[in-house]
């Protein structure tokens, strides 16, 4: 049985920004405000009438702001499905959300004070930012999911998807903001996007890096690459255009430290190729906020990976 065929979706009425996923038995329930959906269609409407935004760098973003609410959800419902496929909860234990009683185990905007279960067992200076790398590795495979495989077609809808994405993050940033803690579980809003057009710029090669590794090569078969002049094309429609589109969101949604923290495009787009490349001593060399926080998270992250196989071979 599928998981979404095991998941039921639960709208909880009011004006709150909330959403979260937990599990009875073989069940898991998802739950999502009405004032989250109230807040991501508004978002939409504001950006669809903000000039800089519709026009982007020259090349219009022409999705209708009910298509942009609709993929924001998706990936948000999808994240929330990677938790459980990731073996998050079997992880960290139960925990509930301080704001509101019984609520799910993972929210847009908690406080830690939870139930840690078998992450006890991990190096105390490991613990503080695990929550914040398993968000990652949800963001990471439900932007797989929602972007599906790299194709030549359909690079304007692609670019729709990526930016409803990177608006998801930026509101659920505002939201972990109003508390003012240090001990929110989510990474910043740029750190969550660099890793998203970090994938973007990957989406090209993807298929050639996993024909390699199937067939044990070491090198992917330059004939299974696609060209220069494609892959330059790509980057023009889909990528540069999704940053800018990021820039000029944050704009709207008010948000100045996330401009501040994705930084200027040259530095964002070097930092993405400096962490293709470089080797962990090599990190401290990434110059955005958002890439730095990033690299410290994803050599946890390194380290996160024994634990979790671990758990999961113990639950099966």
């Amino acid at each position: 049985m599928s998981l979404i065929n095991q998941s039921v979706i639960d709208i909880i009425a009011g004006d709150a920004f909330y959403a979260g996923i937990t599990r009875s038995g073989a069940q898991h329930i998802i739950q999502i405000s009405e004032g989250l959906v109230e807040r991501i269609e508004g978002l939409w409407v504001d950006a669809s009438r903000d000039e800089s935004f519709a026009t982007g760098i020259g090349v219009p973003l022409s999705s209708e702001p009910e298509q942009m609410a609709y993929n924001s959800l998706v990936w948000l419902f999808l994240h929330e499905f990677q938790h459980i496929e990731l073996n998050h909860f079997d992880l960290l234990g139960d925990f509930q959300i301080s704001e509101t009683p019984n609520t799910p185990a993972f929210g847009i905007a908690r406080r830690a004070d939870r139930q840690l279960g078998p992450m006890l067992k991990l190096p105390a200076e490991m613990r503080a930012e695990t929550p914040q790398c398993l968000e990652l590795q949800a963001d990471h495979d439900a932007a797989d999911l929602l972007l599906e495989a790299y194709s030549t077609e359909g690079w304007e809808g692609l670019r729709c998807k990526i930016t409803a994405i990177s608006g998801m993050m930026m509101l659920i940033e505002r939201a972990d903001a109003k508390y003012n803690e240090a001990s929110l579980t989510h990474p910043k809003a740029a750190t969550r996007i660099f890793q998203l057009l970090g994938h973007v710029t990957e989406m090209p090669l993807i298929r050639a890096q996993v024909k390699a590794k199937q067939a044990g090569a070491k090198a992917v078969d330059p004939d299974d690459i696609p060209s220069a002049d494609e892959i330059q094309a790509f980057g023009r429609a889909v990528t540069l255009p999704c940053f800018f589109d990021a820039v000029n969101l944050a704009r709207v949604v008010e948000a100045d430290t996330i401009r501040s923290d994705l930084g200027d495009p040259a530095d964002f787009f070097q930092d993405i190729a400096t962490a293709k490349l470089a080797t962990p001593d090599q990190l401290s060399q990434l110059k955005t906020s958002g890439a730095r926080e990033w690299a410290k998270l994803v050599l946890i992250n390194d380290r996160l990976k024994p634990f979790q196989a671990g758990q999961y071979e113990a639950t099966r």
